[in-house]
C-alpha cells in the first residue's frame, strides 16, 4: 500500500499544475446543527461528522461550479456528470480513499451514514473495489490532529481535493465589540491547467457560504 501512495502521490505532483489556496469558515451555526443532529439522530444510531457537512457542502457547490468536478485528458477536458465525493480514511498501513456515490444527490442524513459505513469497512479491510472507485472530487481532514492548514495532493485524475482542518476559537468585530467566534479553515488544492484561481476561489467561496449557513445542507 506505501509503495502504490508513494507512485500515485508522485505521479499527480509531477503531471498536474498543483495550487493551494485557504479559506476561513465562521462555524458557529454549523456546530451548533452537528450537535443537534448527534441528539436528534442518536436513536438511529447516525453520528455526524464535520466532515460530513463538508462533503455535503462540496457536493451542492459542485453543482453551481462543475468546473472543479472535471478531468482533463490528452485530447479533451471532460465534466463529469456525477458528483462522487472521495473521503479519505487513514489506516495504520497508509490512506485509502472510499467515494460516496451521487453525494449530490443525497441528504446529510445519508451522506453520514455512507461515509460511516465507508470508513468502517475500510478500516476493517472489508471495501470492494467499486467503494474505491468513479471518485470526481475528494475530501480529506486533518482537523481532528490539530492541523490549521495543509497542502493536499490531488487523488488524480482528479482536478480538486479540499482539505479540512481544525475549528478554532478565534475573535470577530461585531459593532465595534469583540465577540469569541469558531473558526475552520479550509484548504483547497486544484489543477490550474482545468480551472484558473478566481474560478477555484468562488467554488471554495460557496463552500464557505454553505458552512456559515449549514441549515441549506438540509434542504
Amino acid at each position: 500500500m506505501r509503495t502504490t501512495i508513494a507512485t500515485r502521490m508522485h505521479q499527480s505532483l509531477q503531471s498536474m499544475a498543483q495550487l493551494t489556496m485557504d479559506m476561513d469558515v465562521r462555524m458557529d451555526d454549523a456546530v451548533k446543527l452537528r450537535s443537534q443532529l448527534i441528539v436528534e439522530w442518536s436513536e438511529k444510531g447516525i453520528r455526524p461528522t464535520y466532515t460530513d457537512l463538508v462533503i455535503r457542502a462540496a457536493a451542492k457547490a459542485i453543482g453551481k461550479h462543475p468546473a472543479i468536478n472535471a478531468e482533463l485528458t490528452d485530447r479533451a477536458l471532460i465534466l463529469k456528470g456525477d458528483i462522487n465525493i472521495g473521503m479519505a480514511v487513514a489506516m495504520p498501513e497508509g490512506l485509502i480513499v472510499p467515494v460516496v456515490k451521487h453525494a449530490d444527490q443525497l441528504s446529510l442524513e445519508d451522506i453520514a451514514v455512507a461515509s460511516s459505513g465507508l470508513a468502517v469497512r475500510a478500516r476493517e479491510g472489508g471495501l470492494t473495489p467499486d467503494d474505491l472507485q468513479d471518485g470526481t472530487f475528494t475530501v480529506t481532514a486533518l482537523g481532528m490532529y490539530g492541523v490549521d492548514s495543509f497542502t493536499p495532493i490531488i487523488n488524480a485524475p482528479q482536478a480538486g481535493i479540499l482539505g479540512v482542518n481544525r475549528i478554532r476559537e478565534d475573535t470577530a468585530w461585531e459593532d465595534g465589540t469583540p465577540v469569541r467566534v469558531q473558526r475552520m479553515r479550509l484548504s483547497l488544492t486544484w489543477d490550474h491547467r482545468v480551472l484558473d484561481g478566481a474560478p477555484a476561489a468562488e467554488f471554495l467561496a460557496e463552500v464557505r457560504d454553505l458552512l456559515e449557513a449549514p441549515y441549506r445542507l438540509l434542504v
